[in-house]
C-alpha cells in the first residue's frame, strides 16, 4: 500500500502545531510519577534494565538514555548515567512529558488495546459509505507504529471475473498522522497502488462527512441526500461536545496527540461498533 503523502497546505498546517501538540494534556497537568530501574550485569558489558514489568537491554550510556526516552522517562537531577557501567546499580527515574501524555492515553483507552483503537472508527466509516450506496469489497485496519484503514469499493474477489484485465478498484484510506486520502488499488503485477489523492476533510472527520468524499467513486448520492431505503447505524448519531475533527497531528506516529485518541476513542460507543441501530 502507498504511504500518505501530505499536501503544502497540511504541511504547513502542522508546521504551526508542532509546539502547541502537547496544549491540551499539559492543562491537565498531573504530577509526574516515579520509579526506580533496576540494572545488573548483563552479556558483553551489557547492563539488563528492569523497570515497569519489563525487561530491556542497554548496551552504553546512549543505548539506556535512548531506551528511557523512547519509554517516557527522565532520570531524576544528580545522577552520572556512566556510573552504572558496569556494575549496574539502581536509578531514579521521573515521569517524562510524552510518558505522561502515553499514561493518560492509556488510561483513556482501558482495556481496549493499540492494535484495535482504530476499528471503531473504521466501522462507522464503513457503515456511512454502505448508506450512501458504496459496495465494499473488503476493510482492514493495519497498525505499526501508525494505525491505518483501508476500505476496498466495488467487488469482493469472489465475486469478479478471474482475469488480469478486470478493473482496479479504489481504495479509501486513513492515516493517523495525515487523514483521510484515495488511490487505486495495485495491478496484479505491481506492488504500488496509484493516482494517491488527499481527501478535503480533517483528519478526524464524521463518517458520513468521508462517505461524501469519496461518493463520486460509484456514483453515490449527493451531500445530504442518502440513498431512499438505506439506513445505515448512526445515520442520526453525533458525537459529544468537545469532538475534535481536526487534531495537532504532527506527521511523527511516535508523538502522542491526545485530542486525537479521544476523538478515535468516541467512536467505540458509535452504534456501528456496538451493533445498534439509531442514535
Amino acid at each position: 500500500m502507498p504511504k500518505k503523502q501530505s499536501t503544502a497546505a497540511k504541511k504547513a498546517r502542522r508546521t504551526t502545531r508542532q509546539g502547541a501538540k502537547y496544549t491540551s494534556a499539559l492543562r491537565q497537568h498531573h504530577t509526574p510519577r516515579t520509579a526506580t530501574a533496576r540494572l545488573t550485569p548483563g552479556e558483553r558489558g551489557a547492563l539488563e534494565m528492569s523497570l515497569d514489568g519489563h525487561v530491556r537491554t542497554a548496551y552504553n550510556t546512549d543505548s539506556l538514555r535512548n531506551s528511557l526516552s523512547w519509554t517516557g522517562w527522565d532520570v531524576a537531577a544528580g545522577q552520572d548515567l556512566q556510573d552504572l557501567f558496569p556494575d549496574g546499580g539502581q536509578l531514579q527515574l521521573t515521569r517524562s512529558e510524552r510518558g505522561m501524555l502515553e499514561d493518560q492515553a492509556t488510561e483513556l483507552w482501558g482495556t481496549v488495546p493499540f492494535h484495535q483503537t482504530a476499528d471503531a472508527y473504521a466501522l462507522a466509516v464503513v457503515a456511512a459509505i454502505r448508506g450512501r450506496g458504496g459496495r465494499i469489497a473488503d476493510w482492514d485496519v493495519h497498525v505499526d507504529e501508525d494505525r491505518r484503514i483501508y476500505i476496498t469499493l466495488g467487488e469482493g474477489d469472489e465475486d469478479r471475473e478471474p482475469g488480469e484485465d478486470r478493473p482496479l478498484r479504489w481504495v479509501v484510506g486513513w492515516m493517523d498522522t495525515s487523514g483521510w486520502f484515495t488511490f487505486l488499488e495495485a495491478a496484479p503485477d505491481e506492488s504500488l497502488g496509484s493516482c494517491l489523492s488527499d481527501l478535503a476533510c480533517p483528519v478526524m472527520a464524521l463518517p458520513e462527512d468521508v462517505a461524501a468524499e469519496v461518493a463520486h467513486l460509484w456514483g453515490g448520492a449527493p451531500v445530504g441526500e442518502p440513498l431512499p431505503g438505506l439506513e445505515e447505524p448512526g445515520r442520526n448519531w453525533r458525537p459529544p461536545h468537545g469532538y475534535v475533527q481536526d487534531p495537532p497531528v504532527t506527521g511523527d506516529a511516535t508523538d502522542v496527540v491526545l485530542d486525537l485518541e479521544r476523538s478515535l476513542s468516541v467512536y467505540l460507543h458509535h452504534p456501528a461498533a456496538t451493533g445498534t441501530q439509531g442514535a
